[in-house]
């Protein structure tokens, strides 16, 4: 048997939406990065169906958001009925954009994918391994050695820095590592049947909270759409992929019209995460690290999140120097919220799916009751129920400064003025690295006064945002960017606080500080990025050197 071998700095094993958002990631650094699949290509059928503002915005620093907006159906909501034909008695209809990007959105898996894969020929430093199988791996604590066998039989050798499994709720590296899914002991089973060539006008998803048959109808792109109805334990799944069956399925939505069906399969749903998230030189992630029931739409997005917070972590131990302990923080910081999101679906799936027709007619009433209370019914409409993620260990620095933003919070994305006059997006501004974000007017700046090293080893952008009344400032050579928030998106506070900001790759908000807590602040994030001494020259290495 021929064996050939490889090097690279992060294998990944498993092209899934949470592979292939990392191996653009990676790519993008111009990180040496292998990504590997049993499979021949990206999915050719549908699976999930909803895109969240957090995502898109991940594909935004990716460099993809134009290309994946062009399948996309933006801002839809939910409609929740009492059953198909009767009465909708609760709305969700969220307008914000928060982070430059509806909060919900309608997707197709396939065309995501094949997007992402063809972003992957962007980069040299990045290989992709479709027919491939991972046999086996082994560590120790320089390396990862795996064996892989590809569709010719040879065998391939590959050594690389990391190995991180995107190989979904099956994983095989999960297995191998002895790693046990822990959590609820929920599990549902829903026929999910997917189709094209659709002519329903209607773009939102209905739910039908009807205790016979939950039953959830999903828009999609380009004249698609996607029917998701509840089994009972008695029913097989022979019996109900049964074409005669389906049509009578279908019948309350359809009628007796044709219906074309792309795809027809029986899912069981599990609310699970793994008990730990890395082995050494072994990360989790996606559907590997937690499985999520699609009552809230967060399977997926939880698994991009997770690409977006390991990635340029990576990026930083494997370009910049940053000490390897930071990959640490990637289950500290994404495991808490993760879990969140699960419970949500949970009780999500508790409106969607009731067990009883009591249970059904009591929350209809509840959602009438709401839909005459304005805070109530705009908690729902407006989607404040989701939690966001918000990080008080891992990666940041706790602050006493007042401001509308804290500490380990996603940093909004407004669109600002430039000194040219252009509205910008505010991420396309900073590019992909670290930031420094200045509240209020450049007369104070604030930014020229900073003397600790650790920004210049970050490789910061200096940027000051300034009130949409002040008079445009004009940009010095060489110092900061001067933003107006011409169309008020950002809190008064804001500008009143004039804080520092933090900014991390990811657009987490690493630490907030004025110019008399600088060297605090400055100190406490450089021991978590470089808490020992490293022997090579690493940005961090001299910038802790410059302060003895």
């Amino acid at each position: 048997m021929t064996t050939l071998y490889m090097q690279s700095g992060v294998l990944i094993v498993g092209a899934g939406p949470t592979g292939l958002t990392l191996a653009n990631l990676l790519g993008q650094a111009d990180i040496t990065t292998i990504i590997l699949d049993r499979k021949a290509s990206t999915v050719a059928e549908p699976r999930a169906v909803s895109i969240d503002d957090e995502s898109l915005r991940t594909m935004q620093a990716i460099g993809l958001a134009d290309e994946v907006l062009r399948d996309v159906v933006p801002g839809y909501g939910v409609h929740y009925f009492d059953r198909p034909g009767g009465h909708c008695f609760g709305k969700v209809e969220p307008t914000s954009t928060a982070y430059g990007f509806p909060k919900r959105n309608a997707f197709r898996q396939p065309l995501f994918e094949a997007t992402l894969r063809k972003g992957m020929d962007r980069f040299a430093s990045l290989t992709q391994c479709f027919n491939h199988e991972l046999l086996s791996f082994t560590q120790d604590e320089q390396r990862v050695v795996a064996q892989v066998r590809n569709a010719a039989g040879e065998q391939i050798t590959i050594s690389a820095d990391y190995l991180i499994a995107c190989d979904g709720g099956r994983s095989p590296v999960r297995k191998q590592l002895g790693v046990a899914m822990v959590g609820s002991s929920f599990q549902s089973r829903w026929l999910v049947v997917d189709t094209d060539q659709d002519d329903d006008p209607f773009w939102q998803t209905r739910v039908y909270c009807d205790a016979r048959r939950p039953i959830v109808e999903v828009p999609g792109p380009h004249k698609t759409r996607r029917f998701e109805l509840m089994l009972r334990p008695d029913e097989s799944d022979e019996q109900m992929l049964d074409d005669a069956k389906l049509r009578e399925l279908l019948r309350p939505f359809r009628d007796d019209k044709p219906t074309s069906v792309v795809r027809k399969t029986v899912y069981t749903f599990h609310a699970r995460v793994a008990e730990r998230w890395n082995v050494g030189r072994v990360f989790l992630a996606g559907d590997a690290a937690h499985l999520t029931p699609p009552y809230a739409g967060q399977g997926m997005n939880s698994g991009i999140r997770d690409a977006h917070n390991l990635g340029w972590k990576l990026i930083q131990v494997l370009r910049s120097g940053m000490h390897p302990s930071v990959l640490d923080t990637y289950e500290q910081e994404r495991r808490g919220h993760a879990w969140a999101l699960i419970q949500l679906a949970l009780n999500l799936g508790v409106v969607m799916a009731p067990a009883s027709a009591l249970r059904a007619r009591l929350i209809s009433g509840l959602f009438r009751v709401i839909g005459h209370i304005p805070p109530l019914r705009d908690y729902f409409l407006q989607m404040r129920f989701k939690p966001k993620p918000r990080f008080t260990q891992g990666l940041v620095v706790s602050s006493s400064i007042t401001a509308p933003f804290r500490t380990g919070e996603m940093f909004p994305q407004p669109t600002l003025e430039d000194s040219e006059g252009r509205d910008c997006k505010l991420d396309d501004l900073i590019g992909d690295g670290f930031a420094l974000i200045q509240c209020g007017r450049a007369q104070s700046n604030a930014l020229d006064q900073l003397q600790h090293p650790l920004w210049a080893a970050l490789g910061a952008r200096q940027i000051i945002v300034e009130p949409g009344d002040a008079p445009a400032s004009v940009a010095q050579q060489g110092g900061p960017s001067i933003l107006r928030d011409r169309h008020n998106a950002l809190p008064a506070a804001f500008f009143e606080s004039r804080a520092i900001i933090v900014l991390r790759p990811d657009r987490y908000i690493a630490a907030l500080f004025d110019c008399h807590d600088e060297m605090h602040v400055a100190d406490s994030l450089q021991a978590l990025f470089n808490p020992q001494p490293v022997a090579s020259a690493t940005p961090f290495a001299l910038a802790a050197e410059a302060l003895r």
